[in-house]
Formats: C-alpha cells, structure tokens, sequence
C-alpha cells in the first residue's frame, strides 16, 4: 500500500513550533523627561560657561586715628548748627511734679488717764438719819479691790441713797469695769460701816495706761531732708528717662529744685504716721548727636588732605569739661576718627579688569593703603575677573 505524504503540519503541531522557535522582544519603557532634563542642565552649563560673570572685590583699607579738641557752645536760643561759630542749636527738656511721702513716727509718749463713771450711795443707817462724806471719800470696789475716790463732798439722805461722780485712784485699764459694788474703808470700825454702800449704775470707764507714738522735731526735720534728697532724686532719673536717645546732656547739670516742704503734723502730734508733700521741679538743657557729630565731622576734614576720607561712622566724642557762661553750655569735646587714604575707585577698577583673581589680590595686597583683600567671582569656576566695569563691584570694609 502506497505510504502517505503529508506536505503540511497539523494545525496543533504547528503552534507547538511556533511557540518553540520564536520569543517575542519585550518592549523598552522609555521616558522623555529624564532627556528633557539632561538637556537642560546641558544648556544651563553652557550659558553658566559662556557669561561673563560678576566679581565682588572686597578691599579692607589700612587706618589711622585722629583727635580734634574743641569748644563747642549750646544755645537754645538757636535753630540751626552754626558751623563757623561753633553753636550747636540746645533744648530745655524739663518737668515738675507734685509728690506727697509717709514717714514714721519715731517719738512715743507715755499716755496716762484715771477711769471715771458715777456710783449710787446707800444709807441704810437705823435709826434713819441723814449722813455726810467729805471730798475724796474713798470706795473699794467689790470684786477687784480697786478704789475710787468721790469727787465732791456729799450727803445721803435718811434711809435713801445719792449719786456721786467718783475717779479711780489710778490711772489703768484695770480700773474700767462694768458693774461692782463698793465698801467705805475710811468707816471701817464704825457702827455705820456695814449700813453705808454703794453700787454702779453705769460702767466705769476711760482708764488708760500706754505708749503712744508722737512726732518729733527730729522726725520734721529728718523727713523733709529724706523727701528732699529721695524724690528729688527719683524726679531726675525721670527725666532722663524723657530725654530721647538722640541728645546728649550732661548728667551733672540737671537741675533739681523741691519747693514748699511740709509735714501735715506737728511736732508732738499723737500719730502713727505722717505725710510730707512738696514740688519738685527738674531741667536740663540738651542737644542733638546728630549734631555734634556733624561738627566733629566739620573739625576733622579741617585737619586732613583732600585725598584722606573719615572711615564711616567712626566719630566718637568725649566731653572733657563743661561750664555754664551767661546761660549758655559751654563744652570742651575731644573728638576723635578713623581714616583712610585709597586711590579713587574707578582708578582701581580699571586696574582688576579681565585680570586674573589671583594676581589681582596680590596687585591690592602690596599697596601700602590696604589691608586685606577678598574676592568673590560669579560663577565660582571662573579664575578671571570680568572685562566690563558694570561687572566689577568694589566694596571698602573696615574691621
């Protein structure tokens, strides 16, 4: 029997090879932006390279100190610094105050009162007759053992009794009570002794025995010195306090006046406490630093050449003495300043041109008028200062 032939494979089979003979590439997962972003830090590189960049050249120039003594005046009468006269334009900065102070009374006094009150006095004598006391009759009081004394002469009617004012044998507290009954001891012996008595009808009171505070002569005079020197003194600080930062005074020409000093108590007055009161009036005359400085200024381009400059806000003044003459501030100031000497600006700039950093430092360095020298240059990698003056920034810089 004849053999088949089969020119073509099976459907089944031939996926099998398919599968078996090919292998499918993945597929790359590429992303623009990183070489978007490589482009740009490419560009930025190259704009960085190609521009001419910016250079900062600080210069620290060498200094010297300089003093200038002079008299300054303060007038307040004037407006405005007068230059050639040397008068600085002055402000009167003043304030007045009334203050009042409690002090302490240091004087003590010894405070003596006898207790008083009126008593009723019985006669019970049998057989019933009138009967008379003298003055000062003494009455020992029932319980405490106290005496009292009458004030006056008196007589008790028969079987009756009188109301009598007596005051305590002593003075003390003690002898205040409310309510007792009292014996006669003067008729101790006597057949009346026991029929003669007598009681309160009202407490008896006022007694006192004690030390009191008073003021003295001392006190007066001792607070009214205190209140001066005290308040006056705080009135001044407040002063200054007022004062803005930008005058100058001098400390010891402030004026303090106290006017109308008084106690409220006088001498031997029985109190605790006492008040001392007075006006306190303060003022000083001051004047701008601006002002000042500005003179100072004036004075000290007076002694340097024209190519020497006075480093920036390195002015200082010190007032050495001062007098008041005719109700003007005279001061004696000792001004003093740092200076320089550089050649002008646009001379040095034009030297650092397209130089190189190095060379460039070196060349200000040997200067004799300079210091120290530090230069910066925009971007950091370039070695050469730009060839344009715009570029070029000169900074002077004083330590």
């Amino acid at each position: 029997m004849p053999r088949k032939i089969y020119d073509i494979i099976p459907n089944e089979k031939a996926e099998q090879k398919d599968s078996f003979c090919y292998k499918e590439k993945p597929k790359k997962n590429k992303n623009p932006l990183i070489f978007i972003s490589l482009l740009v830090v490419v560009a930025l590189l190259g704009v960085f390279f190609f521009l001419p960049g910016k250079a900062e050249v600080s210069i620290y120039p060498n200094t010297e100190d300089i003093s200038v003594t002079s008299l300054i005046k303060v007038d307040v009468s004037e407006a405005l610094i007068d230059f050639d006269n040397l008068v600085l334009p002055g402000v009167v900065f003043s304030d007045a105050k009334e203050v009042t102070a409690s002090y302490i009374s240091t004087g003590t006094d010894s405070k003596t009162k006898r207790a008083t009150g009126v008593i009723r006095v019985y006669n019970k004598i049998s057989p019933a007759k009138n009967q008379s006391l003298i003055k000062n009759t003494r009455f020992l009081s029932v319980p405490g053992e106290l005496i009292y004394k009458a004030d006056e002469a008196f007589t008790i009617p028969a079987d009756g009794y009188v109301d009598i004012a007596v005051t305590a044998d002593k003075a003390g507290t003690e002898y205040n009570i409310e309510s007792a009954t009292f014996s006669i001891p003067g008729l101790v012996g006597t057949s009346i002794y026991s029929s003669i008595y007598a009681e309160t009808i009202s407490p008896l009171e006022g007694g006192e025995d004690s030390q009191v505070k008073i003021v003295t002569v001392g006190d007066i005079s001792s607070s009214k010195e205190d209140f001066e020197k005290k308040y006056g003194e705080i009135a001044k600080e407040e002063l200054i306090s007022s004062i803005p930062e930008s005058f100058m005074y001098i400390p010891e020409n402030i004026s303090v006046t106290v006017e109308d000093v008084y106690a409220d108590a006088p001498a031997g007055a029985e109190v605790e406490k006492f008040s001392v009161s007075g006006k306190i009036n303060t003022k000083v005359t001051a004047f701008r630093k601006d002002d000042l400085i500005k003179i100072g200024e004036k004075l000290i381009n007076n002694e340097i050449f024209d190519n020497v400059k006075i480093v920036p806000d390195s002015i200082l003044c010190e007032i050495e003495e001062y007098e008041v003459v005719e109700g003007k501030l005279e001061l004696s100031i000792i001004f003093t300043a740092k200076t320089y000497s550089l050649p002008e600006e646009e001379l040095l700039r034009s030297g650092l041109l397209n130089n190189n950093k190095i060379h460039s430092a070196s060349l200000l360095e040997n200067m004799v008028e300079v210091s120290k020298v530090e230069i910066n240059i925009v971007p950091f990698w370039r070695s050469t200062l730009p060839s344009k003056e715009e570029s070029v920034e000169i900074k002077l810089k004083f330590d």
